[in-house]
C-alpha cells in the first residue's frame, strides 16, 4: 500500500507536494472528479504512504463529507463499514462528494498496532501534522490538509482495539444542545449513547471542529474483535448522517433519545496486571472499586475507584498494562440537555 514514486500520481490522483497541510485548501484531485464518479483511487499522500480513497461524486453540487477510519492500525469496524457503504453508494443519490478513507494508517494496519510502527507516534494524537516532519507528521497533514480542511463534515471512526473496549457510543465536541450541530449529528448518527468528547489535541475529529467543522468521533467495542453489529451499526450511522446533512438523498432517520454521557479515561500509574470488577455499560455509584493492577508479587499497586455515579463507558482489555495508558472510563450523565 506503498508508493515512493514522486513522478506523476497514481489513478488520476496528482503527485505528493511538499509544503502541503493545513491552510493550503489544495483539492486539485477532488474537484476533478466528475459529476457521476464512484470508485476507489490509490492517493500517494506521502512520498512514502498511498492511501487508497473511495470517492463518490454526485450529479448536483453539494457539500463535502470525510470519512475516515483506520487511524489505529488495530481497529477494525470502520474500515469494514466503509467497505460495505462503498458498495452501496451510487451518484443518483448523492449530492456533493463523499470521500472515505477506510485505513488512514497502512503501516499500523499492517502491523495490527495503534502506533505507527514507522517512528512510533499515535498518529490520532498527530492532526493537524507537519508536512516538514516525521512520518506521521506528514500523513497527518496530508490527511487534514488535503482531505479534511476542504471538508464540510467528518465523521471519524474508531473502537477500543486490540488493548481497550467502549460501549458503543458516539462523540461530540461543544455543549449538548439542539443547537451545537456536532451534537446534533452524534445524536443523528444513531448509537445507544452519546459521549461528550474531552478536547484532545492531535485528534482528527477534534482539530476538525476547532477548525469550524462539523465534526464526530464514534467508538465500538474492540479487544481485537470485529462486531457484525459494529459494522451494520456504523453503516448506517454514516447514512444517517448523510442524509441529515443533504449529501445523501435518503428519508431522514428519525433518532432515538440517547443516553449521554461525559467523563474521560484514568491512567494506570503502574505496571502490572489489569483486573476488572465491572464491565462495560454496567452502571456503578461513587466509591466502588473497578479495577485494580497488581504486581509480579500480586501486590495491589493500584486501586481504580470510582468518583462518581455513572456507566462504564471504557475498559483495558489486554491484561497487561503499563503506566501512562488507559484503564478505566466512566461516563457521568448528562441530564441538563435543552431542547431534545
Amino acid at each position: 500500500m506503498r508508493s515512493r514514486a514522486r513522478g506523476a500520481g497514481r489513478a488520476g490522483f496528482p503527485p505528493f507536494r511538499p509544503g502541503g497541510g493545513v491552510g493550503r485548501h489544495s483539492v486539485s484531485w477532488i474537484d476533478d472528479l466528475s459529476p457521476g464518479f464512484t470508485g476507489w483511487r490509490t492517493w500517494p499522500a506521502t512520498p512514502n504512504t498511498a492511501l487508497e480513497v473511495f470517492g463518490c461524486r454526485g450529479l448536483s453540487a453539494g457539500p463535502l463529507a470525510l470519512i475516515t477510519a483506520g487511524v489505529h492500525g488495530d481497529e477494525y469496524e470502520g474500515p469494514a463499514a466503509i467497505f460495505s457503504l462503498a458498495q452501496l453508494l451510487s451518484p443518483d443519490r448523492v449530492r456533493g462528494t463523499i470521500i472515505a478513507v477506510p485505513v488512514a494508517n497502512p503501516a499500523a494496519f499492517a502491523a495490527g498496532t495503534r502506533i505507527n510502527p514507522e517512528d512510533g507516534c499515535n498518529l490520532a494524537r498527530t492532526f493537524p501534522g507537519n508536512p516538514k516532519g516525521g512520518p506521521s507528521d506528514q500523513l497527518a497533514a496530508a490527511i487534514f490538509g488535503e482531505l479534511a480542511a476542504p471538508a464540510d463534515y467528518v465523521i471519524d471512526l474508531h473502537s477500543g482495539g486490540v488493548e481497550y473496549v467502549f460501549l458503543p457510543v458516539a462523540g461530540f465536541y461543544g455543549e449538548p444542545s439542539s443547537g451545537n450541530p456536532s451534537f446534533q449529528a452524534a445524536r443523528t448518527f444513531g448509537l445507544p449513547a452519546l459521549w461528550q468528547l474531552p478536547e484532545t489535541g492531535g485528534v482528527l475529529s477534534c482539530e476538525a471542529w476547532r477548525h469550524g467543522k462539523i465534526a464526530i468521533g464514534t467508538e465500538y467495542l474492540g479487544a481485537g474483535q470485529l462486531s457484525a453489529d459494529g459494522v451494520r451499526d456504523y453503516r448506517n450511522g454514516i447514512a444517517a448522517c448523510l442524509a441529515a446533512w443533504g449529501v445523501l438523498i435518503s428519508d431522514p432517520h428519525v433518532p432515538k433519545t440517547p443516553d449521554v454521557f461525559t467523563g474521560d479515561w484514568e491512567l494506570a500509574s503502574a505496571s502490572g496486571i489489569f483486573t476488572a470488577s465491572c464491565r462495560i455499560g454496567d452502571l456503578v455509584t461513587k466509591g466502588t472499586t473497578l479495577a485494580v493492577i497488581t504486581g509480579t508479587r500480586g501486590q495491589v499497586l493500584q486501586e481504580f475507584v470510582s468518583t462518581c455515579d455513572g456507566v462504564i463507558l471504557g475498559l483495558r482489555s489486554k491484561a497487561y498494562t503499563r503506566d501512562t495508558t488507559w484503564a478505566v472510563l466512566v461516563g457521568k450523565r448528562i441530564t441538563n440537555i435543552d431542547e431534545l
